[in-house]
């Protein structure tokens, strides 16, 4: 996850990283801030590097562009990154809207800032991750692949095959079912010893005949008996 913080003020920024730094405190993911006093080349390189990122950036900012300018360069190029604005004047949060960039918030620096601040961050790591992707190659063929499209991977015990089913193609991969188990995120559950599936795209689950079925009309039978109670505490029901 990537951070990008502009802010010509020294102790907003801190507030910001300390917010930051305790959300990713208890866990294993890997994330960087990059702090800005104002808009420079290396920031223009950073919209442009192709990665989703999470902006949080000042309306007003002393010797450079203003943050609404900023968020325009962005969504020039990136629709899918998060922007967060932050203000001590929030009567320019008519002009954030106006200007149509896609804000997830406009928080004021002086209304409760760090319990703000850090709710809208949680809900912009949940739609990065929702977002997220994991790439491979086969045979020559380069792969990038949202994990938010998969139904499931199974593994084909014939072919020593998997199959990634996604929302709008089948992928027949040379690997094993353990190579993707790090590259899943906490949606996916192991249905069967050679399946994992997408809880989020579950529309219904037959238990009585062991078929799931997806909000695309698509189903898997690989649902073992073992695997039934986990399945249903997993998508509570």
């Amino acid at each position: 996850m990537e951070f990008v913080v502009c802010d010509d003020e020294r102790g907003f920024k801190d507030k910001i990283s300390a917010v930051i730094n305790k959300l990713y405190m208890n866990n294993d993911e890997s994330y960087h801030i990059k702090a800005f006093n104002k808009f420079n080349e290396e920031f223009g390189r950073l919209i442009n590097n192709g990665v989703p990122k999470i902006y949080i950036l000042d309306i007003e900012i002393k010797n450079s562009i203003s943050g609404i300018d900023i968020a325009r360069k962005i969504r020039s190029v990136d629709w899918q990154s998060i922007i967060i604005f932050i203000t001590s004047h929030s009567e320019l949060g008519y002009e954030a809207l106006k200007a149509q960039i896609m804000l997830l918030d406009f928080i004021s620096k002086f209304d409760d800032f760090e319990n703000h601040l850090e709710m809208t961050l949680k809900k912009a790591i949940n739609y990065i991750g929702n977002t997220s992707t994991f790439k491979f190659n086969v045979d020559g063929i380069s792969y990038i692949i949202h994990l938010n499209d998969i139904l499931y991977i199974s593994k084909d015990t014939v072919d020593r095959k998997c199959i990634i089913k996604t929302t709008y193609n089948e992928i027949e991969v040379n690997k094993n079912l353990s190579y993707f188990e790090d590259k899943l995120d906490d949606r996916f559950y192991m249905t069967h010893r050679s399946c994992y599936v997408n809880t989020s795209k579950i529309y219904k689950v037959d238990w009585k005949n062991n078929v799931i079925y997806f909000d695309t009309g698509d189903y898997t039978e690989l649902l073992s008996r073992d695997k039934k109670k986990g399945l249903k505490d997993y998508v509570g029901c």
